[in-house]
């Protein structure tokens, strides 16, 4: 008899995805055909808190399309695909492909359409979400992306801007709450990290009195150009650069492939081993979602 799935991808209304552990939500696919763009909210910590969030804390208006964890870019054949400007392009979900129940990990993959303006289908992309227990409520979510031109070649030029990008909790910042950002290198803190090449970066903080959890964005050393350039700003956002200084050509046939983790953990980077967990997720083939 096989295992029980622990864990498991439950489609809800509205085309979302919870992604439960036990029964427990600890993560959740947002979509819809009037949504900018897909993402994640929640992503529960360890113990049970939000570890990140919608929006600026500071500036809710032209922030709003921080959607907590999201893929965007700010230029997909000078479209951008980044804001939610009236004039953006849209990821509009397609469908759901696959979901895959298990007893260690979960996974969806979905398929969506990036749409210009003009009703074009720039972009189809299929995106898959594994989310893997680990000891002491701890997870970790991999997310494979695969964008392929539909119609003539794609170029994503050259921005800060794209192309997964991670808003974490208000009290987990260093500026509102006190918490820290730590790379591979051992950087510490914004002007160490910002345009800085990293294997990976963490933002760690407190979450409720007496309680310390962080959320480890690491890029995997299949992706071109790894490592990546960070953008990380001390008010609570971290994204991987795609295409920060030169454009990034797809031509029709080809697929951009990117693979990124998100390591939810207790404690600091050095408390929970976000080290020896990378280098563990780095030597770990992809595990596609085919149920």
């Amino acid at each position: 008899m096989s295992e029980f799935p622990v864990v498991q991808a439950i489609p809800l209304q509205s085309e979302a995805i919870a992604f439960r552990v036990n029964g427990v939500e600890v993560a959740r696919y947002n979509a819809g055909w009037d949504m900018f763009r897909p993402y994640l909210f929640p992503v529960l910590g360890p113990d049970g808190r939000e570890l990140t969030r919608m929006g600026h804390p500071h500036d809710p208006i032209t922030h709003r399309h921080h959607y907590s964890v999201w893929v965007a870019h700010h230029d997909v054949d000078g479209i951008d695909f980044w804001s939610d400007a009236p004039n953006a392009g849209r990821q509009v979900h397609r469908n759901i492909l696959a979901l895959e129940d298990g007893p260690r990990s979960a996974a969806a993959k979905v398929g969506i359409d990036w749409i210009a303006p003009n009703g074009r289908r720039a972009l189809a992309e299929e995106r898959t979400y594994r989310v893997t227990d680990l000891p002491d409520l701890e997870r970790l979510i991999d997310i494979h992306l695969q964008l392929t031109p539909t119609e003539e070649t794609v170029t994503f030029g050259p921005t800060p801007f794209g192309l997964l990008a991670v808003r974490v909790a208000k009290t987990m910042c260093v500026a509102d709450g006190g918490g820290q950002i730590l790379n591979s290198a051992g950087a510490l803190g914004e002007a160490a990290i910002f345009w800085r090449r990293a294997a990976w970066c963490d933002y760690s903080g407190p979450v409720a009195p007496g309680l310390w959890n962080g959320i480890a964005f690491f890029a995997h050393p299949s992706n071109r150009d790894h490592p990546p350039e960070w953008h990380v700003r001390s008010d609570g956002w971290m994204g991987a650069c795609l295409s920060r200084e030169a454009e990034r050509v797809v031509e029709v046939g080809e697929t951009l492939q990117a693979r990124y983790g998100l390591y939810v953990h207790r404690g600091t980077p050095n408390e929970a081993d976000v080290v020896g967990v990378y280098a563990a997720y780095a030597a770990a083939e992809f595990a596609p979602c085919t149920q």
